[in-house]
């Protein structure tokens, strides 16, 4: 397998190359991208091309982290050099995110502040770990917005990063903030028969989604990791009641879990379809699971839902490996998809599901880097794109994953400082 993981770090480091040479420069040592994207005009999604955001999900701060882990690696100057200039540009809309409130991880300052943490550590850069716990200390005193509770853009991002941040000499600020977050989540949970759920995107009159991204998947694991780092049960309920949600909607036939967004309304009569991807279904369920079985071992169900999303989702890989790739990105392509059996893999030593991965890894570097050929990705009827979720720097990330994913966290969970703590359950205490 040697040769299949140097295969694998070469292919990222090409992917890494054309970054650095497509990076657009300003003369006070920043830089950015042009790149396809999805934005909301009007109501409807749609395609543009335009400068890439600071964000982690399609923005400077994620290319800027692919950049530091590459650099990491292969102790190539100008990649190095490329990463700090893009997390420079990342911190520069610190103030802008600050006045709107933009709190979130893949949307916000506290993805941004993260990257910076974690391509510190790379590089062992001391100043930018220093701007990077200044914009967390900056993202934990903005109030909790009702609006913004998921883990894209809200709360349940944000609870994760604080938790883990909490280690530091911040102690009880990050968690007094983490705190507040999810004392507004247990306000806002739709406690129904079925279990909580939480309407994420404002769409009254909805079903609230299910799923890592959006739903109450993610929203769970922020409380799990909440109800232990405070030691509040209360947290902990509102975990088990957003799992007992997702578990009413569970689709046996097709072992995976509807996507109930609005658009994807089927014909009357008909169910609601099923997508496989990290943002909606059983990729990113499964991840959630594992994260939750780490954190609470003896709670009845949740090893269980996590190998029947592991099947579902190597069961599109497997098929995926033998023919043309065709969205390797990370949020609703191969490449996210894939990382649920690398996380597998290693969490639960099972080696066939690392065997899988790199093969849909294998086959995108034959189909597309080693011929010269654009990589699929995750903006609709566009091309490649340089950002994190999707685009190249996500699917750079995703292969040096598989070269090495015991030093590379996937950025598809929360901070593994939280997941990989010796499982146990949360204390009692105060309410």
């Amino acid at each position: 397998m040697s040769r299949d993981r140097d295969r694998f770090l070469a292919a990222a480091d090409r992917i890494g190359c054309r970054l650095c040479r497509d990076a657009i420069w300003s003369d006070d040592g920043r830089c950015n991208w042009l790149g396809w994207a999805m934005e909301l005009r009007a109501g409807q999604w749609g395609t543009t091309f335009r400068a890439a955001s600071a964000n982690l999900y399609d923005g400077t701060s994620g290319i800027g982290l692919f950049l530091a882990r590459l650099a990491c690696l292969t102790g190539d100057p100008i990649t190095r050099a490329t990463a700090e200039a893009a997390l420079a540009q990342a911190l520069a809309a610190v103030d802008s995110l600050t006045g709107r409130g933009e709190y979130g991880f893949f949307s916000g300052l506290s993805g941004i502040a993260w990257a910076c943490r974690e391509a510190s550590r790379a590089l062992r850069h001391e100043a930018l770990a220093a701007r990077g716990e200044s914009a967390l200390l900056t993202a934990a005193r903005i109030a909790p917005n009702r609006e913004r509770t998921d883990v894209i853009n809200g709360s349940a991002g944000l609870i994760p990063i604080l938790i883990e941040a909490a280690a530091g000499a911040r102690h009880d600020e990050f968690i007094a903030a983490a705190v507040r977050h999810g004392e507004q989540l247990l306000e806002l949970a739709d406690r129904g028969d079925k279990g909580w759920s939480w309407d994420t995107q404002n769409m009254p009159n909805e079903p609230h989604l299910l799923g890592f991204a959006h739903g109450v998947s993610g929203i769970a694991c922020a409380l799990a990791a909440l109800a232990r780092a405070a030691g509040r049960p209360d947290f902990l309920n509102g975990a088990r009641e957003a799992l007992r949600y997702e578990r009413a909607h569970f689709r046996a036939a097709e072992g995976n879990w509807p996507d109930l967004r609005n658009f994807s309304k089927p014909l009357a009569g008909s169910e609601p379809p099923c997508m496989v991807a990290w943002c909606h279904g059983a990729p990113g369920i499964g991840m959630a699971r594992l994260y939750l079985h780490r954190l609470l071992p003896e709670e009845p169900g949740i090893l269980a839902e996590a190998e029947t999303a592991i099947r579902t989702t190597a069961g599109t890989l497997d098929a995926a490996s033998m023919q043309r790739l065709a969205n390797v990105s990370l949020c609703h392509g191969e490449g996210g998809n894939a990382d649920l059996l690398i996380i597998a893999a290693d969490l639960l030593n099972r080696p066939e599901l690392r065997s899988l991965a790199e093969a849909v890894g294998m086959r995108g570097v034959d189909q597309f880097e080693d011929l010269a050929l654009p990589w699929p990705c995750g903006v609709p009827g566009a091309g490649e794109t340089p950002n994190l979720m999707l685009g190249l720097s996500g699917i750079g990330y995703f292969l040096l994953r598989l070269y090495d994913s015991e030093n590379i966290s996937s950025v598809l969970l929360p901070p593994p400082g939280v997941a990989c703590l010796p499982a146990s359950r949360p204390s009692a205490g105060p309410r």
